[in-house]
């Protein structure tokens, strides 16, 4: 999990999402069972495509790069389930892979356990990476529920960490060894560039060269 910011909201929600909330909460009002067709309006392409741009394709949680495998679903953050309200809310869409989405599911955040928000709430005072562990810090208990419930040390995840650590330190160890200047600054930065946000389990890379010392 890595901060994310909240890019443009779609034109098609500008257009839309107060109609497409009136008739979803008409349906729920009336207890009658909503229509895919009016509740599933969230999957238009313009929505997909920014949140996409919005998370680099990746998911919001585990930070897998999505589309490498999969198409990857449009997650509700608060779930539409026991929200429908925010069915269409900009702010409560982002982008997950199958089994992120699937483990969160619609679980009801509770005032002193919900789940980290990454565009909302500051990821390092929950949540740090110890190796490809991802673990709560700060004794949060919000950093303990979110890694827990999601499941974010599934060993699929350790596994795929782990050998981007391995990729990692062995280009950290060419880089230390290199004495000519002009190869050992170019080593460096593609070092570095392991910590971008566009990068697959950019936060762990973070975590790893600020322990290294090298961030």
């Amino acid at each position: 999990m890595i901060q994310l910011k909240e890019l443009a909201k779609p034109q098609v929600l500008v257009d839309n999402a107060l109609n497409w909330t009136k008739t979803v909460m008409d349906y729920v009002n009336k207890g009658q069972k909503i229509p895919d067709s009016d509740k599933n309006k969230y999957n238009h392409i313009q929505v997909k495509n920014q949140i996409k741009l919005e998370t680099k394709e990746k998911c919001a949680y585990c930070e897998s790069q999505v589309t490498h495998q999969y198409p990857g679903d449009i997650e509700h953050i608060i779930p539409k389930a026991i929200y429908p309200r925010l069915t269409f809310n900009w702010s409560n869409l982002t982008f997950a892979c199958y089994w992120c989405n699937n483990g969160k599911r619609n679980y009801v955040e509770k005032k002193e356990a919900k789940l980290i928000n990454p565009y909302k709430d500051k990821i390092s005072e929950h949540l740090s990476f110890f190796g490809p562990l991802l673990m709560h810090v700060n004794e949060s208990k919000r950093g303990e529920i979110t890694w827990k419930k999601i499941k974010l040390n599934r060993q699929e995840l350790i596994d795929r960490r782990t050998e981007k650590i391995i990729d990692l330190q062995n280009l950290i160890d060419k880089y230390e060894r290199e004495d000519v200047p002009a190869l050992k600054a170019i080593l460096l930065n593609e070092v570095i560039e392991f910590s971008n946000n566009e990068k697959e389990f950019s936060y762990m890379c973070i975590c790893y060269l600020q322990d290294k010392k090298i961030l």
